[in-house]
């Protein structure tokens, strides 16, 4: 097969009017007046992001995960993709048919179509692209820069579990197959993020670890954050030291959990919207005027590490 022929067999069935058929060049969608459209790309690369070795419906599902975790970030609705893979001949087929399944079965979870991109070969390594494409109401997309001091730090879910599954995913072990998974299928907060959109002034996902995400936060609204070390919810494994897993926590990354600053008047309606969701919210910490440092570490002896995954 080549690459028309991988499109039209596996790509084109995920697809709607708003793509065209694939037809021509490009996609064609009419926004609407009184709605934002909330743009995001992100790559992932084989060797990087991901082993190779894994079921392509996981890897699919991924890909499109870290992407609909950017729309929840913004408090934003997704609504199309397009997709832009390249791939070694030898891998195609074998990888693009499960592929395709993963994105279809994930399309159908998060209502959510593509719309267009790009099949190309590579020479060695698979490496996939998406721009996602979100709406919210005019103006109230939930940006990294709007916290004010005295507002309160809240994050979702617990930390750390996806850099665990990371680091123990040759183990046997059955105690560590829920941070494998993970670490292979993260969940986007889209419909938290959508609930908290009028609530939450500033909001980040936790892609790159707690302490360099929170930084985001303060940085962008020139505040301090105190972050309370003992209020850090983490994963619970009975023969790992809760050093390593703080460190997993502060500094692992891939958990896809919002981070979000609010006002101290909405803690009873996060506690109402937790119950709702079925999603732990914890306050982890408050904002200040900034003071010589963007975050500030209490409950805990040592200062901050600044070790956080960077591509270069």
């Amino acid at each position: 097969m080549n690459e028309f022929d991988y499109i039209e067999k596996y790509l084109k069935p995920l697809t709607s009017n708003i793509a065209r058929n694939l037809k021509d060049d490009a996609a064609i969608f009419k926004q609407k007046s009184n709605y934002d459209l909330v743009i995001s790309t992100d790559t992932l690369a084989e060797g990087i992001h991901f082993f190779g070795h894994e079921n392509p419906k996981d890897i699919a599902k991924k890909s499109l995960r870290v992407n609909l975790s950017d729309m929840a970030a913004m408090g934003a609705k997704p609504i199309f993709y397009n997709l832009s893979i390249s791939i070694p001949k030898k891998k195609a087929k074998n990888f693009i048919e499960k592929f395709a399944k993963g994105l279809c079965e994930d399309q159908e979870l998060f209502g959510i179509e593509l719309i267009g991109g790009d099949l190309t070969s590579s020479l060695k390594d698979i490496n996939i692209t998406i721009t996602i494409f979100g709406e919210t109401l005019n103006k109230k997309s939930v940006t990294r820069d709007g916290a004010k001091s005295g507002d309160l730090l809240f994050v979702s879910g617990v930390l750390g579990l996806s850099k665990i599954g990371l680091d123990n995913f040759y183990s046997k072990s059955k105690k560590f197959d829920s941070a494998k998974k993970k670490y292979l299928l993260p969940e986007p907060r889209v419909n938290l993020g959508l609930a908290i959109n009028k609530i939450a002034n500033s909001m980040i996902d936790i892609s790159d670890g707690l302490v360099q995400d929170a930084c985001h936060l303060a940085k962008n609204s020139n505040l301090t954050i105190v972050l309370d070390i003992e209020k850090v919810p983490l994963p619970s494994f009975i023969n790992l030291k809760k050093d390593l897993l703080l460190d997993a926590a502060l500094y692992g990354g891939d958990d896809y959990e919002l981070l979000f600053s609010c006002r101290p008047n909405y803690e009873k309606a996060l506690k109402n919207i937790s119950n709702e969701k079925g999603i732990d919210l914890t306050h982890i910490g408050f904002f200040q005027d900034f003071h010589e440092d963007y975050i500030k570490l209490k409950n805990y002896n040592h200062s901050y590490k600044k070790k956080s995954y960077l591509h270069f």
